[in-house]
C-alpha cells in the first residue's frame, strides 16, 4: 500500500483529488492533507509518504521551497506539482528538482489517474529491484567464501589468466595484483578415530571466526580449511613494499590476539613475502615453512627464519611441476622417479616429523586431483583408500609405496582415456562452442560437456587451439557480429544480445579492440562499400 499526501490551500481542490484517487486507484492510502508549505514539510517528515501532490502557491513557504526542504530529508518521495498557472520558471525549477509531473488546474481526471498509476509502477519496480539486490547480496554472501577458496586454489596451481584476475577483483571489490600469503597452521592433536569428526568440526567453526576477524584487519581472501591449515591471500598495493614485513607481522599478531581464547585448538601463523599474484604459490610455500618453525601461538615472518636450503626449495618446486606434467602425460616411470626426489626432500625437510610428512603427502594428492584431466569414480575410490592408509600408517616406506601404487593407477587411467578421447575431443569442444556462443557460456560449461576437469581443459584448449578459451570465444562472437552488422534492420543492442553479451557498452569496447572500429563505425564503413563480404 502506497501512502499519499495532498498539499493544497484550496479545500475543494484537495477534496477533488481525494475523491478521484479513492474511487479509481487501488492500493493508495491518503494519509493526510496540508494547506501550507510548513504543514506539508512537517507531515512529509513525520508521516513519510511515498507520493506528494504539491500546490506551488500556498501561504508562507511556497510549494517549490517545501519540496526542496523535504527532499533534503527524504529524497525517495515522489512529487507531482499542481498549479493554476503555467509558469516556465516554475516548470524549469520543478524539472531541476526531479518532479514526476507538472499538472495544471483544473485537474483532468484521466490524466491524474494515469499519472498515479505510472508512479505506482515506478515505485513498485524500484522496490522489486531493491529486493532483488538484497536477495543477490544474500546469495553472494553465501557464494563468496567458495569463490575465495577457488581463487586460492587457482593461484596455488598457477591456473587462470589476467581476465580471471579481473573477474575476482570485480567480485571481491579489491585489487589482487600484489600480495602475500599467511598460513594458519593447526598443531597436530592426539585424538581417537571417533574424535576426528569433532576435531574437523571445531576447525570449520574456528574458520568462521578467523574469516570475520581477518576481514576487519586487512584486505584479504580467506581460503576454506584444508586438512591442518587455512591459507590466506593478503592484498597490498604495488608500491607498499618497504613496510610490508612490519605490517604483515602486525596483522598476524592482531589476529592472534583476536582469536586466542575462542577455541582450545592449537595453531600458529606463518607469513610469506610479497609477490605479484603469479608468485603467490612461492609466498604460500614460504608461509608454510615459517609456520612449521613457529611455536604454538606465535607469528613468524619467512625472512626471520634461517634458510640454508633456499636453492633446494626452488629445485623441489620445479620438480613438483615436472611431476604433475608426467602424470598428465600418463608416464608412470618418470612420475615415480620424480616423486622419489620429492619424497626424499619431504622426509629430510620435516626432520622425521611423520605427521607433517603425511600432511604434505595428502596435500600433494589434492594437487594431483585438481590437475587430473578426467573425472573418474574409480580414481575417487582409490584416492580415498590411499588417504585412509596414509593416516593409519607411520611407516615411511609404507607411505612411499602407497603413493607409488596410486600414481600407477592414475597414469594407467589417464593413458587409457587419452587414447580414446584425444582425437575426438577438439571437434566436440569446438562444436559445442560454435553452437552455444550466443549463451553466457564458460570454460566450466565446456568441461562438463566433454567430461574434462576445468584445470586440464584450460591447458589442453590452449595447447591444441593456440589461444585460451576466452580469446577464442570473443573472436568467434566478433566474427558473427560483423556479419550481423551488415543487416541494417538489426540494432547494435539486438546484435549484442544475439552473440551472447548483455551489455552493449562492453560489446562495443570488445568489438573496437578486435577491429579498431566501433560497431556503428564498422556498419557505416561497410555501407559505403569499403568492405566486400
Amino acid at each position: 500500500m502506497l501512502k499519499l499526501l495532498i498539499a493544497d490551500d484550496e479545500y475543494l481542490e484537495s477534496e477533488t483529488i481525494k475523491m478521484i484517487v479513492s474511487n479509481n486507484v487501488k492500493n493508495i492510502e491518503i494519509i493526510a492533507t496540508a494547506s501550507t508549505g510548513r504543514e506539508a514539510i512537517e507531515k512529509s517528515i513525520n508521516l513519510k509518504p511515498d507520493i506528494v501532490f504539491m500546490d506551488i502557491y500556498m501561504p508562507g513557504i511556497s510549494g517549490i521551497e517545501a519540496i526542496r526542504h523535504i527532499k533534503n530529508v527524504n529524497s525517495e518521495i515522489l512529487f507531482i506539482i499542481i498549479s493554476a498557472y503555467e509558469h516556465f520558471d516554475y516548470a524549469k525549477e520543478a524539472l531541476n528538482l526531479g518532479i514526476i509531473e507538472y499538472m495544471l488546474k483544473p485537474i483532468n481526471n484521466n490524466k491524474l489517474i494515469e499519472t498515479i498509476e505510472n508512479i505506482k509502477k515506478t515505485i513498485n519496480n524500484k522496490r522489486n529491484s531493491l529486493l532483488r539486490e538484497i536477495e543477490l547480496e544474500e546469495k553472494m554472501d553465501k557464494v563468496i567464501p567458495y569463490l575465495e577458496q577457488q581463487f586460492i586454489s587457482d593461484k596455488l596451481l598457477n591456473v587462470g589468466s589476467l581476465d580471471d584476475i579481473e573477474f575476482y577483483e570485480n567480485t571481491f571489490s579489491m585489487n589482487l595484483r600484489y600480495g602475500y600469503a599467511m598460513m594458519i597452521l593447526f598443531e597436530e592433536q592426539e585424538v581417537g578415530k571417533e574424535d576426528i569428526l569433532e576435531l574437523n568440526y571445531k576447525r570449520q567453526s574456528f574458520y568462521g571466526n578467523i574469516y570475520i576477524k581477518l576481514k576487519s584487519l586487512c584486505t584479504c581472501i580467506v581460503g576454506q580449511p584444508m586438512s591442518d591449515r587455512i591459507i590466506v591471500f593478503i592484498a597490498i598495493k604495488e608500491e607498499d613494499s618497504v613496510l610490508t614485513k612490519e605490517k604483515a607481522i602486525t596483522i598476524g599478531n592482531m589476529l592472534m590476539e583476536k582469536i586466542r581464547g575462542l577455541s582450545n585448538l592449537k595453531f600458529k601463523i606463518g607469513i610469506g613475502r610479497k609477490y605479484d599474484v603469479k608468485g603467490f604459490v612461492k609466498s604460500h610455500d614460504e608461509a608454510f615453512k615459517a609456520a612449521l618453525i613457529a611455536s604454538n601461538g606465535s607469528v613468524i615472518y619467512y625472512e626471520d627464519i634461517i634458510l640454508a636450503n633456499s636453492k633446494a626449495d626452488a629445485y623441489i618446486f620445479h620438480k613438483e611441476k615436472v611431476f604433475l606434467n608426467y602424470i598428465l602425460m600418463g608416464n608412470i616411470k618418470k612420475a615415480i622417479e620424480t616423486f622419489k626426489d620429492i619424497y626424499l626432500y619431504i622426509i629430510s625437510n620435516y626432520c622425521g616429523d611423520i605427521n607433517s610428512v603425511k600432511s604434505k603427502l595428502i596435500y600433494l594428492l589434492s594437487i594431483i586431483d585438481k590437475n587430473l584431466p578426467y573425472n573418474s569414480n574409480k580414481l575417487d575410490e582409490v584416492r580415498e583408500k590411499v588417504i585412509l592408509n596414509i593416516l593409519r600408517t607411520n611407516d615411511k616406506d609404507e607411505l612411499r609405496l602407497q603413493i607409488f601404487q596410486y600414481l600407477s593407477d592414475i597414469c594407467e587411467e589417464v593413458e587409457n582415456r587419452k587414447k580414446d578421447d584425444n582425437n575426438q575431443s577438439i571437434p566436440i569442444i569446438l562444436d559445442y562452442i560454435n553452437n552455444n556462443y550466443y549463451y553466457d557460456i564458460s570454460l566450466k560449461d565446456v568441461s562438463k560437456n566433454v567430461n574434462f576437469s576445468y584445470n586440464y581443459l584450460s591447458k589442453f584448449f590452449k595447447d591444441e587451439i593456440g589461444k585460451n578459451f576466452v580469446d577464442y570465444l570473443t573472436e568467434l562472437r566478433m566474427e558473427k557480429s560483423t556479419k550481423l552488422l551488415a543487416n541494417k534492420s538489426l540494432s547494435v543492442k539486438e546484435i549484442c544480445q544475439r552473440i551472447g553479451y548483455n551489455d552493449p557498452n562492453y560489446y562495443s569496447k570488445a568489438f573496437k579492440r578486435a577491429t579498431g572500429m566501433t560497431p556503428t563505425e564498422y556498419r557505416l564503413f561497410i555501407s559505403k562499400g569499403s568492405l566486400i563480404d
